[in-house]
């Protein structure tokens, strides 16, 4: 084999390999993909068999001007749409073209510059965890097409042209590269300067636009509309709860409410009040209510505007100027948020409502749209006669007892599908129930509004907290009694309801595979300016923490005023910060990384004890800002980090707690509640660690700007 024709191969290869993640990520049409990857194989068809005839540079330039109109064309119908796709056509006819015209030996290398930008392409357009596989493929190709390059170069300024090269062992050298350059390539993404959009938008929800499912949670609320996700596995919001919060498997996520009736479909009423963050606490209140935990939630984006809240939530923690609530209560957001967004609900010990009580004449909880006589006539039969709340209890019963859940009729249901419901199929999913109750209700005199949200939620086993999928959609009823105001009621049958998923083998890799990407997004694609200002914070922090578990230690020494041969008194000698060179034999970025193993490692080499752990409780909040005298006895200080941080409050009890009875109660630690203490602290700094990050967001409003805009 000829040198030029093994390098024609290795070309052909790279070539090849190049495109194939663009159409994944919307970036290019699967039929080009397809036409340029028929012309490459082609190629390297003829190259295998040692063809010798390619094209003419004149050939080339005809080709170039018969494409040029293709190219005005192209950009005409797609340049404002998409920019990206007519140059990717372009960039993958020269490709080709330049394959098929190898003639000298500078061609090889244009074309191997157009296919290094190919392969940025289809780097810039990627979203997905996998593109770090087809990265590494490419890096080791990249380099063994080099290397074997320049080999080949050494051997033709030797003479050595025809025939068989000698085998070069390159496995070792390539996999060490891989390793080496992906090792460097994490400190360097996280300290090289960020731009605003780090990657190529690509237009579709695989690439670089707004990551929506396609069919999944929105606004729009029909009869079809839970029944057609409740199968969807996709995750729409994840939770930490913490202090007192319901059962997460019966947890209630509220997200919007629904008044007015058109006959297959409920239509959404304007927005009633918008509240502002009062200055005492920094939060959003809805009700005054007591605050009894928290919920701290990542929601996905949806296509919905709706701020899904449980039915619990007194107050409202978000980086946003106002909180907009519709009619019923339910929160909702100026726009859809095209990325995830992180917020907070301070949560009661009951169900709460921010809905105003009902009006008068007009009142759209007394809509009569979708009243006809046979349902007034069925709403009097059931509900018989006593107070409004006994009525409504008799109503919710009559259908959990005497009605089944199926998603069989999604679609179905003719001109009237509820009454269709009610008086022929007697079968139904969630919408159906919940619908078909608000207006028995109303027949009944009774204020009553359809409510949407989810319902329960899963263990997660990858991280801490739960997570709450597009198949926990569900659909309720809000009525108002007299009793006690706005009171949930929820007609579907408990068989209906969703439940979390039975955890098996395969949940725990699904679970696996959405934390990995969870991860990817959070500090890869959504990696910013503001993230490597609080890495930058939390390494400081980190050898503020070394140098002050050094300073904290002291080393005796013999006195120099002893007699020789006599054991003089010992002098207490503070020990200074460490040598910086012990710790950072690398400069650069890999120092970082090494300063913090080395605080790693001596925390461990040092003895843990719960006085040492309730120091470093109190080196924590200090550093956020919450005065920590000496004199600021244990529970006092415990009482102070409580309302500074209500998300970890339990951590923070038990540690105080584990130290009081150890230094004052004469409790002896073990190694159960030693290790606890750990977890519990760790669990603290991170929430610390996370709460000034947002605040570093707030600041510059970067975070929510596609929410507010």
């Amino acid at each position: 084999m000829t040198f030029a024709r093994e390098k024609r191969l290795l070309l052909g290869l790279a070539a090849f390999l190049a495109p194939l993640p663009l159409p994944l990520n919307d970036a290019l049409e699967w039929p080009a993909l397809v036409a340029y990857l028929l012309a490459v194989a082609a190629f390297l068809r003829r190259a295998r068999a040692g063809s010798e005839r390619w094209l003419s540079h004149r050939t080339l330039n005809l080709l170039g001007l018969a494409y040029l109109p293709v190219l005005v064309v192209d950009f005409a119908a797609t340049a404002q749409i998409q920019l990206v796709r007519p140059i990717l056509h372009l960039t993958l006819f020269g490709v080709a073209a330049k394959l098929w015209s190898l003639a000298r030996e500078r061609d090889k290398w244009q074309t191997w510059i157009g296919i290094f930008f190919v392969f940025l392409a289809s780097m810039a357009t990627s979203v997905h965890p996998a593109v770090v596989v087809y990265l590494a493929a490419f890096l080791g190709l990249t380099l063994a097409l080099l290397v074997r390059f320049v080999y080949l170069h050494v051997l033709s300024s030797f003479g050595h042209r025809e025939g068989e090269a000698p085998e070069l062992p390159l496995g070792r050298f390539v996999g060490g590269s891989i390793l080496a350059t992906l090792l460097l390539a994490a400190p360097l993404f996280a300290l090289l300067p960020r731009v605003r959009g780090p990657y190529l938008m690509a237009g579709g929800p695989n690439g670089g636009g707004a990551r929506q499912p396609a069919a999944g949670f929105s606004d729009e609320m029909s009869l079809d509309l839970i029944g057609r996700i409740r199968n969807n596995p996709e995750i729409a919001l994840r939770l930490e709860l913490s202090g007192r919060h319901p059962p997460p498997e019966t947890l209630r996520l509220k997200a919007a409410t629904y008044e007015i009736w058109e006959g297959r479909r409920w239509r959404r009423t304007e927005g009633r009040a918008t509240v502002r963050k009062n200055g005492f606490e920094d939060l959003f209140r809805l009700t005054d209510a007591a605050i009894a935990g928290s919920a701290r939630i990542r929601l996905e984006p949806l296509r919905a505007t709706s701020l899904p809240l449980p039915v619990e939530t007194a107050a409202v923690d978000a980086e946003l100027p106002v909180l907009r609530l519709d009619r019923g209560g339910a929160a909702f957001l100026h726009g859809i948020p095209a990325e995830p967004l992180e917020y907070s609900a301070r949560l009661a010990a009951g169900p709460q409502s921010a809905a105003a009580p009902p009006g008068e004449e007009g009142d759209l909880a007394l809509d009569p749209s979708g009243l006809s006589e046979r349902i007034r006539a069925l709403a009097a039969e059931w509900a018989g006669e006593g107070s409004p709340e006994e009525r409504a209890r008799r109503l919710e019963r009559r259908l959990l007892d005497d009605y089944d859940y199926t998603l069989e009729f999604i679609g179905r249901g003719g001109d009237a599908p509820l009454e269709h419901f009610l008086f022929e199929a007697r079968r139904g999913h969630c919408e159906y129930f919940a619908s078909a109750l608000v207006l028995l209700l109303r027949a009944e005199e009774i204020p009553a509004r359809l409510v949407t949200g989810f319902y329960g939620a899963e263990r997660s086993y990858w991280e801490e907290g739960w997570i709450v999928r597009q198949a926990n959609a569900h659909a309720w009823v809000e009525a108002y009694l007299p009793s006690g105001g706005w009171m949930t009621l929820d007609p579907t049958p408990p068989e209906g309801r969703p439940t979390a998923a039975e955890r098996t083998a395969w949940l725990s890799m699904r679970q696996a595979y959405e934390s990995l990407v969870l991860r990817w997004d959070r500090y890869v694609l959504s990696y910013d300016f503001y993230d490597q200002v609080g890495l930058a914070v939390e390494l400081r922090e980190l050898w503020e923490r070394l140098r002050r578990s050094f300073a904290s230690e002291r080393r005796t020494a013999p006195s120099p005023l002893a007699p020789a041969g006599e054991p003089g008194p010992e002098a207490s000698v503070q020990a200074g910060p460490p040598d910086p060179r012990r710790w950072l034999p690398a400069v650069g970025a890999l120092a970082l990384l090494l300063a913090g193993a080395g605080v790693l490692l001596w925390r461990r080499r040092e003895a843990w004890s719960l006085e040492l752990a309730y120091r470093h409780l109190r080196a924590a909040f200090a550093g956020r800002g919450l005065p920590v005298p000496d004199s600021l006895a244990p529970l006092a200080f415990g009482a102070a980090a409580r309302q500074r941080a209500p998300e970890v409050g339990p951590a923070i009890d038990r540690l105080v707690g584990a130290y009081v009875a150890s230094a004052f109660g004469g409790r002896p630690a073990d190694a159960a509640s030693l290790e606890s203490s750990r977890r519990d602290l760790e669990r603290v700094e991170r929430a610390l660690a996370r709460s000034r990050r947002s605040r570093g967001r707030a600041g510059a409003g970067q975070r929510v700007r596609s929410v507010v805009e």
